[in-house]
């Protein structure tokens, strides 16, 4: 068994601070690029919760952007923050891996099933909102923003659970996030003896 100097130590843990500062500018992005691609498929749910939510929420709604190009805008500005929180919380367990290679092997793996977790939790919240929705009380409702005159106030709201959803999953794909990494270190064990 080789004893790692002084010098390779410091060299392993300067590569270890590297990846954990590239995972966490990763995980902004791929925060930001959910967004975006979350936010087409609400648009396609429901257009009014943007033309008369979200793209007031965020100064859109005189852009003359195309819906859809709006309609990814929001979804970046709405999310890309939660990179930050999942970037530091699950980075720093990578540290847990043996070495700098797998800590960048185990968190590069990471990022697109926790993106995947989070599009699934939304896609539930859809569905629930669906469910949900087949009658409406709108005084169920009362602490929701819901404008009146809405055409489509089924399709709303269901976008609105479906938005709750995404950041319950977000927040929740840190625990597993910090599972996966855990998993990829007992299985990536060193042979007995070495």
């Amino acid at each position: 068994m080789h004893k790692r100097t002084k010098g390779e130590n410091m060299k392993n843990a300067m590569m270890r601070v590297g990846i954990f500062a590239v995972y966490c500018l990763l995980a902004v992005l791929a925060a930001a690029v959910f967004g975006a691609a979350h936010d087409q498929i609400s648009y396609t749910v429901s257009p009014e919760y943007y033309s008369r939510f979200k793209f007031i929420q965020f100064g859109l709604e005189h852009s003359a952007l195309p819906d859809r190009l709006r309609a990814g805008i929001v979804g970046v500005g709405a999310t890309w923050w939660m990179g930050v929180p999942l970037g530091l919380l699950v980075g720093l367990s990578g540290f847990m891996q043996r070495t700098p290679g797998q800590m960048w092997k185990a968190l590069s793996w990471s990022l697109p099933g926790l993106a995947g977790f989070a599009l699934l939790f939304a896609l539930c919240g859809l569905a629930y909102g669906y469910s949900q929705t087949a009658q409406i009380d709108l005084s169920e409702y009362r602490h929701w923003f819901v404008p009146e005159g809405l055409q489509q106030i089924r399709r709303f709201l269901c976008v609105g659970y479906m938005h709750n959803a995404a950041y319950i999953g977000g927040a929740l794909a840190v625990p597993l996030g910090w599972g996966q990494q855990w998993l990829y270190r007992r299985l990536h064990r060193p042979p007995i003896g070495h």
